[in-house]
């Protein structure tokens, strides 16, 4: 079997058949009877050769998640091993890589984990019953400064609906690093973009202070919702809701998803150039890619079963409440009843993005660096 893929990573492999589970980072995991007790007979292919993206970055090889028969999950699923064709996937910009990883967030499967969450789950409708999970993109907004009540501060970017969710639509895909709409967008992205920033968006690198970067717009993505029906006395008015549009942006669907990109996500930082690019691209003939960019900083619900992709704002950070003897997540639990839980600080920023180098240029002899 071969793959190639669109920046020009490819690789090529043997099929094997092996007992497979998810373990820890040695081989004497191997001998974890909790591990073992969930093992499964599993296809798989081992690397012969590859090139790319594959010697450059951190991991070496590639796990499809999509809804195939084939993939993990389906095949733990129809072997007894979970009780749905789920999974969740929460992650969080790390400041700092390892050859042997770090930790980033967490990968539930046959469901989710609430005490990762702090909103609730709200979902979006998929298109797709195979292949890729995919939403219906409606609107997208350019929000300029803090979450307010009236959305006074949150401008709207036309778009053309049909060219945006044509052909295989707007894929939710964590495997590819960025994040790519339909062309037709550029220009009103970037009238709506030079509104509130006085400038033209590009992709070319630019030179910021931290401050310059958080006083950058948060880019918003309205979904089409799995039930436009919701019950309100669940989660309440949408109005109130985190993740929702709210019938201020939209009185006829209020029910519907608002995935909220804040610039720390979509600005990638390059500590060897102090410079942040935009991964907000406007490049696509047809339909669109939500990448890994705009998903961290979210518990990401794939699920399958329902026909849905559920988002909830996230740390992505875990602690150990609610966890049984055998180190799993206890029926039931859910970190969001209670007092507050002060979790292990998490590490966001690099110190060096944190240094305003206009203080190294001053010219006042009295200012301490």
């Amino acid at each position: 079997v071969k793959q190639s893929y669109t920046e020009g990573s490819s690789w090529n492999a043997f099929q094997a058949r092996d007992d497979v589970f998810c373990g820890g980072i040695d081989v004497f995991s191997a001998a974890n009877p909790v591990d073992q007790r969930y093992s499964v007979n599993f296809i798989f292919g081992c690397e012969m050769h590859s090139s790319g993206l594959f010697h450059s970055q951190l991991a070496d090889g590639i796990m499809g998640m999509s809804q195939h028969e084939a993939v993990l999950p389906r095949v733990m699923y129809d072997q007894g091993k979970l009780k749905h064709r789920m999974f969740s996937l929460c992650f969080r910009r790390e400041v700092v890589v390892s050859k042997k990883g770090v930790s980033a967030g967490a990968l539930t499967l046959g469901g989710m984990d609430r005490r990762l969450d702090s909103s609730p789950m709200v979902y979006a409708k998929n298109l797709a019953r195979t292949g890729w999970y995919t939403v219906y993109v409606k609107n997208v907004f350019l929000r300029n400064g803090d979450r307010t009540q009236d959305y006074s501060n949150v401008i709207h970017v036309p778009l053309d609906t049909y060219a945006t969710n044509s052909d295989k639509g707007v894929i939710i895909d964590s495997g590819t690093t960025d994040t790519y709409l339909h062309k037709s967008m550029k220009k009103p992205f970037s009238e709506m973009w030079k509104s509130i920033t006085g400038k033209q968006y590009s992709n070319s690198p630019v030179r910021l202070s931290r401050k310059q970067l958080l006083n950058l717009p948060t880019i918003m993505i309205q979904m089409m919702a799995f039930d436009n029906d919701m019950d309100t006395d669940i989660l309440g008015s949408p109005e109130n809701v985190v993740g929702l549009v709210g019938s201020i942006l939209d009185p006829n669907s209020p029910n519907d998803i608002l995935l909220e990109i804040p610039p720390t996500h979509y600005m990638e930082y390059s500590p060897s150039k102090d410079v942040y690019t935009p991964r907000f691209y406007f490049t696509e003939s047809r339909g669109g890619v939500i990448g890994a960019n705009s998903l961290q900083g979210h518990d990401v619900l794939f699920d399958w079963e329902n026909g849905r992709i559920g988002f909830a704002e996230s740390d992505c950070k875990l602690s150990n409440e609610g966890l049984d003897g055998e180190g799993l997540a206890s029926e039931g639990s859910d970190a969001r009843g209670g007092d507050c839980i002060l979790q292990s600080p998490v590490v966001t920023t690099s110190c060096l993005e944190t240094v305003d180098y206009s203080v190294c240029k001053s010219d006042n002899e009295d200012q301490m660096l």
